[in-house]
């Protein structure tokens, strides 16, 4: 069936149990404003939340269904700067991706609305001190809206737009335009090739007071050569964002001054106990087995138990679920240590139970 939403199609085909679910996990129909073709490759989607949006971190991202064959995909969009009454994401088309991007660039034009999640901040923009911003292709988006926040607060900054071809580079042009050289370099790798984005850092950062800190998203090598290559600076911070792959959800890690790599918002994504079976009880208080092995996710799965998930690794935020009654034994990043101990939800792709037994909101 194709779900009707606030008087309109929605983006394409929900059957019943899965728009429930969707709204159910606090999805809402939000109206296309606009949609523009930034680059051949990139477009840009405008909605028109009925709720303010002001005050959002710079960072920040939405969650978007998308329908696609197997059920409903999340996908992790992050927000470029723009009025405050709009929510503006890019969509970068992956054709090797999973099948997101794709379907948005196919089937938008003939949608009204989308259903979104969010805003939601896992990058932590603090604004503090210098910064400098290293954006990697379609990374550039969470970086606009950073941008526009140190360029109002009068911060000093500058930017290494690092792409392609300077076709693919949506935003290359009006940054330059808006800021100037002086703040923004554009690299093109098609030409120039590959720059070192850690002795530009170095630097730009030579002379200036204070800690330096490094936004980065973009690339995975992009994102470790930085890491790497400034390990041992400790007037240097960095935290990067980088993403699975185009379709999907963003980890993001910090590298502090002293040269530690960890994760910007958990303690470890890694097994904090044994990996027993135990049962999960559901909301309307069946059982469901979970084998040592085998994730909450794909035990609800085999069960026939719907579920939203994105990542699969514990980095998206996507599957986090309330916990109703017991422990979880959490091996996610997206949770903070305070909210590990206080036991209130978890992201059942990764997480486990304390024990044998864990009830939980679904």
């Amino acid at each position: 069936m194709t779900a009707i939403l606030n008087g309109s199609p929605a983006l394409g085909e929900f059957d019943g149990v899965s728009l429930d679910m969707l709204i159910r996990q606090g999805f809402r129909p939000v109206p296309v404003s606009g949609v523009e073709a930034l680059t051949p490759e990139v477009l840009g989607i405008e909605l028109t939340p009925a709720e303010a949006t002001a005050g959002l971190v710079p960072g920040s991202h939405i969650e978007v269904a998308v329908p696609l064959p197997e059920g409903p995909a999340i996908r992790h969009y992050s927000l470029v700067a723009g009025p405050a009454e709009t929510l503006r994401i890019a969509v970068l088309r992956e054709d090797r991706g999973r099948g997101g991007s794709a379907w948005l660039h196919e089937h938008l034009a003939s949608c009204t609305s989308l259903l979104i999640r969010g805003p939601r901040d896992t990058f932590g923009y603090r604004g503090v001190g210098p910064v400098f911003f290293v954006a990697g292709g379609i990374g550039i988006t969470p970086v606009t809206a950073m941008i526009a926040a140190a360029a109002s607060a009068g911060d000093d900054w500058h930017l290494l737009y690092i792409g392609r071809r300077q076709e693919s580079m949506a935003f290359a042009e009006v940054l330059l335009a808006e800021h100037g050289p002086e703040r923004v370099s554009v690299h093109i790798t098609e030409t120039a090739g590959r720059p070192d984005a850690a002795a530009a850092v170095r630097e730009w950062a030579a002379g200036r007071g204070g800690e330096t800190t490094v936004y980065v998203c973009g690339p995975v090598p992009l994102m470790r050569s930085l890491e790497t290559g400034l390990a041992d600076d400790p007037a240097i911070a960095v935290i990067s964002e980088d993403f699975d792959d185009a379709d999907t959800s963003a980890n993001v890690r910090e590298r502090t001054g002293r040269g530690t790599v960890a994760s910007a918002r958990a303690t470890s994504a890694e097994a904090q106990g044994g990996d027993e079976a135990f049962v999960v009880e559901l909301g309307d208080g069946s059982e469901v087995d979970v084998p040592a092995g085998c994730s909450i996710i794909e035990a609800l799965g085999r069960a026939g138990v719907r579920t939203l998930s994105s990542c699969q690794k514990g980095t998206c935020g996507t599957c986090e679920t309330v916990i109703l009654d017991g422990q979880a034994d959490h091996r996610d990043s997206v949770l903070s240590a305070e909210e590990h101990a206080a036991q209130e939800t978890m992201m059942i792709c990764v997480s486990r139970a304390c024990g044998t037994r864990i009830a939980l909101d679904l």
